[in-house]
C-alpha cells in the first residue's frame, strides 16, 4: 500500500472505540478491553438508557484493566447526572444522588412507558419498508432485527433492486413470511415509492438494509404521532454499530445522521430567526429511520423521482411536508444502529454522493417552490458558513486527523448537483412505470 494512501486511511495510528449500551435499571456490566482482532480499545462510548429510553452518549478512557463497571458508573453520573434526574422528575420519581454498578431501582410504572403502552394498546397498522440493492450480507441482519420489534400490528416489505438473485435467496430462505417485491428497474426513490404503493399500513416506516433497528423503534415512531396535531412524519436517531476504522469515526465527525437526544417538533410556524429551515432538512432526520402517515405522504406526492439517481429524496419529502404546513417530530427513542462505511475510499465516495444529493435537492426545491427563492438567497451566507466554516457547529466536531480531502471533495459534488437533478427529471416517466405495482 502506498505510504500516502496509508496515511490518508489513518490505519497506522488509529485506536478503535468500544461501543456499549447501559440500561440504568440493570446492573452495569464489563466492556471488553479488545476487539475481535485483539486490538485494544482506547476509550469506550456508551449509550445510556433509562426505562429503555436513550438519554445520551458518554465517553471515558480505558484504564490498565480495561473498562470496569465502577468506572462506567462514575462516568455516567459525572456526564449525565442532571439529565438522569430530569428524566426521573418527569416520570414523577424522586431524584438520586449517584450511581453504582448495581444500577438504580426500577420503578413499577414510569410515566414515560405509559405513553408507549397506550400506543401499543391501540397499535395502528404499520408497514416497515426496507429497500435493498446487492447487499445480501447485511440484509439478513436488518430483517432479523425487525423480527423482534415490540409492536403487535405490522408487516415488513423488502423492495429489491438487486442485479442478481442473492438477496432474493436470503429473503426466500430465511424470511419466507416477509413480503418481497423485485424491481424491474430504477433506483432508491423508485424503491421507496414502490414500497409506499404496496404498503397496507396506516403508518409507513422506512429503514436501510445496513441498519439494525432497536426493539422499540417502531413503537416510538408511532407514539410520536399521537402527541401533536399535524404530524406527517417522525424521524429517529442513528448511532454507529461499530467504530473500528478511521473512516467510521470520520463519518461521525462529518455530521453523520441527525444527532441529539432531545425530542423536537419542527414546523414552519416555530422556526426561529436565523434558522436554515425549510432548506436544511438534513438536520431533521434521514431515511435510515423515518415514518410517515401514509395519507400525508401520498398527499405531498411521495418521493421525487427526479432524485432517483442522486439521493436526498428524504430531505425533499421533509421539505414538502413543512411547506404543506405539516409538523415533523424527531424522536430519539426511534433508534437504529447503522454500519458506517469502513474504508477511506467508501467514505470519500459517500461524502461526494451526499454533496451531489444536497445540491440536487436544493435545486429541486427552488424549481418546485420558486416563491421561496428570495428566502433561499437570504439564507445562502449562513448555509455556506454552516457547511464550510471551521468554526461552525458542523465542522467543530472534526478532529485534527480528519482529512481535508474529505471536505474538499464536497465542492465538486455540490457543483454537479444541479445538472444531476436536471438529468434526473428527464427520466421520470420511465421510473414512474417501475414504481407501480404489477
Amino acid at each position: 500500500m502506498p505510504a500516502r494512501l496509508k496515511h490518508a486511511n489513518g490505519e497506522d495510528h488509529f485506536t478503535p472505540i468500544a461501543l456499549s449500551e447501559v440500561e440504568l435499571t440493570c446492573p452495569i456490566g464489563s466492556i471488553p478491553a479488545t476487539d475481535e482482532q485483539g486490538r485494544r480499545f482506547g476509550k469506550a462510548r456508551v449509550l445510556v438508557r433509562l426505562h429503555t429510553k436513550p438519554l445520551g452518549m458518554i465517553e471515558f478512557p480505558s484504564s490498565e484493566s480495561g473498562f470496569e463497571p465502577s468506572s462506567c458508573a462514575r462516568a455516567i453520573w459525572e456526564q449525565m447526572g442532571d439529565k438522569i434526574n430530569h428524566h426521573l422528575r418527569d416520570d414523577g420519581l424522586p431524584p438520586i444522588t449517584g450511581i453504582d454498578p448495581k444500577g438504580i431501582a426500577e420503578a413499577e410504572a414510569p410515566a414515560c412507558l405509559e405513553r408507549r403502552r397506550k400506543t401499543l394498546s391501540r397499535a395502528p397498522s404499520a408497514s416497515v419498508i426496507v429497500c435493498t440493492r446487492n447487499r445480501p450480507d447485511v440484509l439478513g441482519r436488518a430483517l432479523s432485527s425487525l423480527e423482534h420489534l415490540e409492536y403487535p400490528n405490522y408487516e415488513t416489505l423488502v423492495i429489491d433492486g438487486s442485479s442478481n438473485s442473492e438477496s432474493t435467496d436470503v429473503v426466500r430462505t430465511e424470511f419466507p413470511y416477509i413480503r418481497y417485491v423485485r424491481l424491474a428497474g430504477g433506483g432508491v426513490v423508485v424503491g421507496t415509492n414502490r414500497g409506499l404503493a404496496e404498503a397496507t399500513g396506516e403508518i409507513v416506516a422506512y429503514t436501510d438494509d445496513d441498519a439494525v433497528v432497536d426493539r422499540y423503534w417502531l413503537a416510538e415512531h408511532v407514539a410520536a404521532f399521537d402527541d401533536e396535531g399535524r404530524v406527517a412524519c417522525t424521524t429517529g436517531l442513528a448511532v454507529p454499530s461499530e467504530l473500528a476504522t478511521p473512516a467510521q469515526l470520520w463519518f461521525e465527525e462529518s455530521g453523520a445522521f441527525t444527532q441529539g437526544f432531545d425530542r423536537r417538533v419542527i414546523d414552519m410556524a416555530s422556526r426561529h430567526r436565523g434558522s436554515l429551515l425549510p432548506w436544511a432538512t438534513g438536520k431533521i432526520g434521514a431515511g435510515v429511520s423515518m415514518a410517515w402517515r401514509r395519507e400525508a405522504l401520498l398527499e405531498i406526492g411521495g418521493f421525487d423521482l427526479a432524485l432517483d439517481a442522486c439521493g436526498a429524496h428524504d430531505l425533499a419529502a421533509f421539505f414538502d411536508a413543512l411547506c404543506a404546513g405539516y409538523q415533523i417530530v424527531f424522536e430519539p427513542g426511534a433508534l437504529v444502529h447503522h454500519e458506517h462505511r469502513r474504508t477511506y475510499d467508501e467514505l470519500r465516495g459517500q461524502i461526494y454522493s451526499h454533496a451531489v444529493g444536497l445540491s440536487a435537492y436544493l435545486t429541486r426545491c427552488l424549481v418546485t417552490h420558486p416563491n421561496l427563492a428570495l428566502d433561499f438567497v437570504r439564507r445562502v451566507p449562513e448555509g455556506v458558513r454552516y457547511g464550510f466554516a471551521p468554526s461552525s457547529i458542523r465542522n467543530k466536531k472534526k478532529s485534527p486527523d480528519f482529512p481535508s480531502a474529505l471536505t474538499r471533495v464536497e465542492w465538486p459534488g455540490i457543483a454537479k448537483g444541479p445538472w444531476a437533478y436536471v438529468k434526473g427529471r428527464r427520466g421520470v416517466d420511465e421510473r414512474r412505470a417501475y414504481q407501480r405495482p404489477h
